[in-house]
């Protein structure tokens, strides 16, 4: 298991629990999680935000 694994992990982990929402997730896209990650954990596809 990679460290990447391990936060995906975390963060399912922290979502499921209802710890965390889909924004927080989303703001660990690029960071330490990829889309696919995202999209495991809440089930959506991440869209980028564009301001």
């Amino acid at each position: 298991m990679d460290l990447s694994q391990i936060f995906e992990s975390l963060y399912k982990y922290l979502y499921d629990a209802g710890v965390y929402t889909k924004s927080v997730v989303a703001g660990y896209v690029g960071k330490s999680i990829d889309a696919a990650a995202y999209k495991r954990i809440t089930g959506d596809d991440y869209v980028a935000q564009t301001n």
